[in-house]
């Protein structure tokens, strides 16, 4: 079966993002030096056209011998192509296309005109004059429309005539696809297939909003595609490392306080408190003496220490019970974790480029815990482990 090319809709959205369109949001006015070019290139087009009424007329007076049978024949001729071309500006400036029997009749009612002052010429030579003299009023009344639509296409960024035009293509090649892919006889789908393809190439024609749109979109992956060309030639492929910011320098003299380590091998904490105001007056101690020790308090003897000194304390483990709860916390915990290296690692092998930042609003932990998570990825898909699929 043939091949035909699927209906697509005039503006075509690349994935994941749609396509943008040239000024369907801006609303643009003409500059006074444009109204006043756009006024004198209209008079002549009116000129024209009153001078061909004007000939018709003559003509008309001259063979026909009435001066009211030739008004009837302007009439009917350049005032009919007036009214149809009075009307044809109309809906074009209100941001609307034209109909087709308002664009016929622009060019069936001079025509009509024409017959007329061919069949009353007396000779060849008058027949030719009085044919083409109808014609001004076409070309007046199609000059007036043009500039009408370039006018509300330039303010408005909507061409209505392309819009229309692509709207009548697009409908033909939905027919002729699904023509070529259903209909019984052989010869139709091929002939359909055909014309579904000719017609594809007359997509877009003459819309300037399509263009600039797919333009835009073009200019974005060229960009993007320099970006990750410049990325892999100056990093070695790997992503840059934001360098941290400093932290206020600190000055002679102030107290400066330790993190808290935690030790994860034993049960030790060293733990430095720092007072920034120390008291430095002498501190009276209790006479040991005069202290009273409840019965049920056990007295041992302790090191004093300084103040400024860190406190060692040595955690004891209580022999508490085992609980039923205590193993499915470790078990959850340990899932969680595989769940999380297997995410990272998934991600690293279809070509995502993962930091501790991206991994730690993946996985909604901490950046520390997701760099963890990422070099444990990082070390399986090497290991070839399998475990990240």
């Amino acid at each position: 079966m043939t091949s035909t090319p699927a209906p697509q809709p005039t503006t075509s959205p690349t994935p994941g993002q749609a396509l943008p369109t040239a000024g369907a949001d801006t609303i643009r006015s003409l500059t006074r030096g444009q109204k006043q070019v756009l006024a004198l290139a209209t008079i002549p087009m009116i000129a024209v056209g009153v001078g061909g009424a004007i000939g018709t007329y003559a003509n008309a007076t001259a063979e026909l011998h009435r001066s009211a049978t030739a008004i009837g024949v302007v009439a009917a001729g350049e005032g009919a192509t007036l009214v149809a071309a009075i009307v044809m500006i109309g809906v074009t400036m209100l941001g609307q296309a034209a109909p087709l029997i308002v664009r016929a009749a622009l060019w069936a009612l001079p025509a009509a005109a024409s017959t007329m002052g061919i069949v009353i010429a007396p000779t060849m030579k008058e027949a030719v004059v009085y044919g083409i003299t109808p014609l001004a009023m076409t070309a007046a009344a199609e000059g007036i429309s043009f500039l009408a639509r370039r006018i509300v296409s330039h303010t408005t960024g909507v061409d209505v005539e392309a819009q229309r035009r692509n709207a009548e293509t697009m409908r033909e090649i939905a027919f002729h696809a699904a023509q070529a892919e259903r209909h019984p006889n052989k010869k139709v789908r091929k002939k359909s297939a055909l014309k579904a393809w000719k017609l594809m190439s007359q997509v877009g024609d003459g819309d300037t909003q399509l263009g600039s749109g797919l333009i835009s979109v073009q200019r974005d992956r060229l960009t993007k595609g320099a970006d990750a060309a410049l990325v892999s030639m100056l990093t070695d492929g790997r992503e840059p490392v934001l360098a941290q910011p400093m932290g206020p320098a600190i000055e002679a003299g102030e107290p400066t306080a330790e993190p808290t380590r935690e030790l994860t091998s034993n049960t030790m904490n060293l733990t430095q408190h720092a007072e920034p105001n120390q008291d430095t007056t002498p501190r009276t101690l209790p006479d040991p003496a005069t202290i009273t020790a409840p019965a049920d308090q056990q007295l041992r003897d302790e090191p004093v220490l300084i103040p400024a000194e860190p406190t060692l304390t040595k955690t004891i483990k209580a022999d508490a019970e085992p609980t039923t709860s205590e193993p499915a916390e470790t078990e959850s915990g340990s899932d969680e974790k595989e769940q999380q290296i297997a995410t990272l690692a998934h991600r690293l092998t279809i070509g995502d480029r993962l930091t501790k930042t991206t991994a730690a609003q993946i996985l909604g932990v901490s950046p520390a815990t997701a760099g963890r998570r990422l070099k444990d990825a990082r070390d399986r898909i090497s290991d070839g482990t399998g475990m990240y699929l």
